[in-house]
């Protein structure tokens, strides 16, 4: 019987090169994917971020709304409501607006920030979600395991010594099996032609026993019919004799 590994003769055994092959054409297109997928992601955050910050500020009447970026360099209280705090406090000065109006004004304005920054405060819980539930997902034992299993794959893959040894042992077996092959082959010759003589031998030994029985019932014949003459010539003789002395006597 031959050795080595039989799995690595199933079409599902990962050291084959043909799995080796379709795994590395896998990881590269899912790399590649996953490539987009996180930049696409990134992408689609920024903007989310930008829009809901210059939501918040359009809704808290801080700015107008504009497509410059300059609220982002801009430090927490100089955002773009710095101008109209100034207007109006000059007409408060001025006598044009009372102390009453600009405090409900500002009430107003905290408010609605209040809510504003609630709001993207949840829109963050959101965020922290979905980064735990990637952490999760990159701390998956299965995804571990299954990853550390590409990485194996793809280090052979990689190595072009491993490969060659690979194919090598590939021939190798590939070898092993055709000469076990023919030797199975020139066994199981040798065996039938085996059986083949002693059947021949076996049906020669009967047909000499079947003469032979035969021969022996033949010569019991002739005995039997020559032991039942010899019997019938003594009566024969008998009688003679018996005659001869009946006619003595008278």
């Amino acid at each position: 019987m031959g050795g080595g590994d039989l799995n690595l003769k199933k079409s599902w055994h990962p050291a084959t090169l043909k799995n080796q092959e379709r795994v590395w054409k896998e990881e590269r297109k899912h790399a590649e994917e996953q490539h987009k997928i996180e930049q696409m992601k990134k992408e689609l955050m920024e903007e989310r971020q930008l829009q809901e910050l210059q939501r918040l500020q359009e809704e808290s009447g801080q700015r107008q709304r504009s497509d410059r970026l300059d609220w982002m360099y801009a430090a927490p209280n100089q955002g773009a409501g710095g101008g109209g705090n100034a207007d109006e406090m000059e007409e408060y000065l001025l006598g044009k607006k009372s102390v009453d109006s600009l405090i409900r004004d500002k009430n107003s304005k905290e408010t609605v920030a209040s809510s504003a920054a609630e709001r993207f405060a949840i829109s963050n819980a959101n965020a922290n979600n979905e980064r735990d539930i990637q952490s999760k997902i990159r701390e998956d034992p299965l995804l571990m395991i299954k990853k550390r299993e590409q990485q194996s794959l793809r280090a052979i893959v990689d190595n072009p010594l491993k490969l060659k040894e690979l194919r090598k042992e590939k021939k190798d077996k590939k070898k092993k099996k055709k000469k076990h092959e023919h030797d199975h082959s020139s066994h199981r010759s040798s065996r039938h032609h085996d059986e083949d003589r002693k059947r021949r031998s076996r049906d020669y030994d009967d047909r000499e026993s079947r003469h032979r029985r035969h021969d022996e019932d033949d010569e019991n014949r002739k005995r039997r019919r020559r032991d039942h003459s010899e019997d019938r010539y003594d009566d024969r003789r008998r009688r003679r004799d018996s005659d001869d002395r009946r006619h003595r006597v008278r």
